[in-house]
């Protein structure tokens, strides 16, 4: 492609959104969109969607998906690394080392597009996004959930899942360029249909603490979401249906990655209908 088409060409930037196991939708949605030649050129991820954009933008995508597909509950176990009396139920640790056996020690300029971490930070209230520095590092911060991982400390901060402040990070793939930005919510969905008030319908329910917390991380996200939606809102919003999947059922990977592409191929259409006309209108816009 020629200098010039290609600074016509509007950028495709995709936000992926926390959201616990379900955020292993992601991949079915990358999937779908790259498969229709829609390859986006911005990527930003909140909690498990910094993992999974990590993954994508460093070519490392179908290592993880496999690696998913062979999740059980012992390796969920394995994973865990449990710990008591500390500021969280799990402390990290092996989550980093997983990530680094996947990423290494790369780095933000290693990326092969702008790419773009999420977290908060407890004492300043504020969003905090990482654009450099080792990924690796970025994505332990981002996935921090309050109460089950412990935060992590740096540079005078206290960070926390991204998602307390930019659950779907829109606006962060505005500002790294993105012309037309698709959205994907993995939490919207278990909401709609009553948080845990499927599972209250057996006689048996008894929620654990981890599924209370994540659970109530999911309704703050989405409750957050919506007015970010509003101010920060996405050319394209795609939801896939993963709400009657508990979230942290990592070992039903292949079905929440099938739920992603699904939703994927149904937004497809309406994606390249958004691209078509920010092609239109970028000679103008740019001229």
């Amino acid at each position: 492609m020629s200098p010039s088409s290609s600074d016509q060409r509007p950028k495709l930037g995709i936000a992926l959104g926390g959201g616990s196991a379900h955020g292993l939708s992601h991949i079915g949605v990358l999937r779908a969109l790259e498969e229709q030649g829609l390859v986006p050129d911005v990527v930003a991820g909140t909690s498990i969607g910094a993992v999974i954009g990590a993954a994508y933008v460093f070519g490392k995508l179908a290592e993880v998906e496999a690696a998913a597909r062979r999740v059980n509950w012992l390796e969920v176990f394995r994973l865990s690394d449990i710990q008591f009396g500390k500021n969280g139920l799990l402390g990290g640790n092996a989550i980093v080392r997983e990530i680094r056996s996947y990423l290494g020690d790369a780095t933000f300029a290693d990326a092969g597009r702008p790419f773009a971490v999420v977290a908060a930070d407890l004492i300043k209230d504020e969003e905090v996004v990482f654009r450099s520095g080792p990924v690796a590092d970025a994505i332990r911060a981002s996935l921090s959930i309050p109460g089950i991982f412990s935060p992590v400390a740096r540079d005078g901060r206290l960070l926390v899942d991204g998602g307390i402040k930019n659950p779907v990070p829109v606006s962060i793939c505005r500002e790294m360029g993105a012309d037309v930005v698709v959205a994907v919510d993995v939490s919207g969905d278990r909401l709609a249909q009553g948080g845990l008030a499927g599972d209250t319908n057996r006689e048996d329910f008894r929620p654990g603490m981890v599924e209370v917390l994540i659970t109530t991380m999911a309704m703050v996200m989405k409750q957050l979401a919506h007015p970010r939606f509003l101010t920060n809102p996405p050319d394209v919003l795609i939801v896939p249906k993963v709400g009657h999947v508990r979230p942290y059922a990592f070992h039903r990977a292949p079905e929440l990655i099938e739920a992603g592409r699904a939703a994927a191929i149904d937004a497809i259409a309406d994606i390249k209908v958004h691209l078509e006309a920010a092609r239109k209108a970028k000679p103008d816009r740019d001229g």
